[in-house]
């Protein structure tokens, strides 16, 4: 998500009175879901801040931490341009709800296969509460039909695949800013098996590539040079 602008000093105080307001907000509702699942999360505390990419979260107790809620007044606060929609608003509770579920109460074995902190036992919870069974926000997603069954059957994204398919990304990057690098020369010879000699008569750079205009005698060949460099079939006459 986007960064939320800077809070001036004005919109902090004002967000900062909206507080009470939203505490009773959290705590009625996981009151509520206390009620159905005989959880006590209405009695854990719940912070807030002003983090710009940070809606909520869930912290288990530790030894270096208390047990909290906690959530980004720059995303809920009436007094921001755009805070969620109250549907959106009470998804992000039960979010981070399903988070306390899971740690706080018994899951059922054929719901523990994948672990993690978005894993198969969360999205039970989820399914429980009917909180959306994704690790990322979308607004509107707290308004539509999930299919819970399909979605405790697939394997969630965790940040470490991210983290490879930004690898892989860069990789596909290099390869194609490789692509654009001119590797002949016009006036250049290269032999063909079938067409003989053939000069380098013109290099024309690509947003991907770079193409050749090869000349074999009286013929005229356009050629990616991507296939020079990876065939056997086109060699310089200084590789021979």
């Amino acid at each position: 998500m986007s960064k939320t602008p800077t809070i001036d000093y004005e919109k902090r105080q004002a967000l900062l009175k909206e507080i009470p307001i939203l505490q009773k907000e959290i705590q009625h509702l996981f009151s509520q879901l206390d009620q159905s699942y005989h959880l006590h999360g209405a009695e854990v505390p719940v912070t807030f801040g002003f983090e710009t990419d940070l809606l909520g979260s869930y912290t288990r107790p530790s030894d270096h931490e208390e047990e909290h809620f906690h959530f980004s007044l720059c995303f809920l606060g009436y007094s921001i341009e755009k805070p969620l929609s109250k549907e959106d608003r009470m998804d992000l509770y039960k979010h981070e709800y399903a988070h306390y579920m899971q740690y706080n109460m018994q899951i059922p074995a054929e719901y523990t296969w994948q672990p993690g902190h978005h894993g198969s036992a969360w999205k039970y919870c989820c399914s429980l509460i009917g909180a959306a069974p994704t690790p990322f926000y979308k607004a509107g997603e707290a308004l539509l039909e999930h299919d819970y069954d399909k979605q405790m059957k697939q394997k969630t994204i965790f940040h470490q695949e991210s983290k490879l398919r930004d690898h892989i990304k860069r990789e596909r990057d290099y390869r194609a800013a490789e692509g654009r690098n001119v590797q002949y020369q016009v006036g250049e010879e290269i032999q063909h098996p079938k067409f003989g000699t053939g000069t380098i008569e013109a290099i024309e750079k690509l947003d991907r590539s770079v193409r050749l205009t090869i000349r074999f005698g009286d013929e005229i060949k356009k050629i990616d040079q991507k296939w020079l460099v990876k065939t056997t079939k086109y060699k310089r006459f200084s590789d021979r």
